[in-house]
């Protein structure tokens, strides 16, 4: 099959992303204009008070526009754009994502494997800094996940050897997913409202599936970092969901040998340490996780019912640093 042929939706979720739309989408239409197979661009507007919706109607007239009456996060933003998408291949954008012209046709050519869930794009700094987020090498390092370091060079070398470079994750600001296998993971999952680590748990549901994630350097985007968590929550409330959702993350993905053995004690450690140094965003995190965690407990009930029995230290193993 000639890859070029399968037909792309493009999701942008935004609220009072006014100023982006109209920086930004201009690089977006162009991507799809260079795209040769058929394609469309939706916006979910997430109930912006801004006038974003004006700029895309009298701009961009043949955008198609998903509205909320009320604002409900990232997640559902992104349910809502894919439940309109007309197309089997959907790329989720950030508005603060400026796609490279040729960014789509790299990223579909995974898709004529039948493993293939999700390809990232290699993503750009303003300054052309590439980003460690693009390439997702983890490691389990004193009970948390740690990404590992890469050199692009490397990477580069390696895709021209033919290689696919497996990744844990893929970054929800800019990645293509097969629509059909994220329906079938039933999107992202609502605990981890309202930001962050829906992107890496999604991936990692669908590698216990079987389905890869992969990193196509060829592939560019630019993430200006100008996106709505910034503008519109404090620092601490960013730092204290940040770390609560990677408590859940890990309570929801490791095997329990390795929780009851690596990772509680170095909680044990960390917490009465955390708080001597007046550091209160962890232990605000863990307590807001304990709050969840029948959640995470039958989540983790489910998954051996779909023989999700992998765990999160075996997939890293699976994926390994490819040389």
């Amino acid at each position: 099959m000639n890859m070029d042929t399968l037909e792309v939706s493009i999701v942008i979720p935004n609220y009072n992303g006014e100023n982006l739309i109209r920086q930004n989408m201009p690089s977006v239409i162009e991507a799809t204009n260079a795209y040769p197979a058929k394609s469309e661009i939706i916006v979910v507007d997430d109930a912006s008070q801004d006038d974003g919706i004006k700029v895309l109607v009298e701009n961009f007239p043949d955008i198609k526009i998903v509205h909320h009456e009320i604002n409900k996060g990232f997640a559902e933003a992104v349910h809502s754009g894919v439940k309109s998408s007309l197309y089997s291949i959907i790329i989720l954008l950030n508005t603060d994502v400026i796609p490279d012209r040729n960014f789509i046709s790299p990223l579909i050519h995974y898709f004529d494997r039948e493993d293939t869930f999700a390809v990232s794009p290699l993503i750009r700094n303003q300054d052309g800094k590439s980003l460690r987020v693009s390439w997702n090498l983890a490691k389990l390092v004193r009970g948390e996940l740690r990404r590992k370091d890469w050199d692009l060079d490397d990477a580069l070398e390696l895709a021209g050897q033919g290689k696919k470079l497996k990744s844990l994750y893929a970054s929800g600001g800019s990645v293509a997913i097969r629509k059909q296998m994220f329906e079938q993971l039933g999107g992202f999952l609502p605990i981890y409202k309202p930001f962050y680590s829906e992107d890496k748990d999604l991936c990692t549901r669908a590698w216990k599936r079987g389905w890869a994630t992969y990193f196509e350097p060829s592939s560019t985007v630019i993430h200006a970092h100008k996106g709505s968590i910034n503008r519109f929550f404090s620092h601490k409330r960013i730092k204290t969901i940040r770390r609560r959702n990677r408590f859940l993350y890990l309570w929801y993905h490791l095997s329990t040998n390795k929780l009851i053995l690596s990772h509680l004690p170095w909680i044990l450690y960390r917490f009465p340490m955390r708080i001597l140094r007046f550091d209160m965003v962890y232990p605000l995190a863990l307590f807001k996780a304990l709050r969840q965690l029948g959640e995470i407990v039958k989540l983790r009930d489910q998954l051996r019912s779909n023989n999700g029995l992998i765990s999160l230290e075996e997939i890293i193993e699976k994926i390994g640093f490819q040389n």
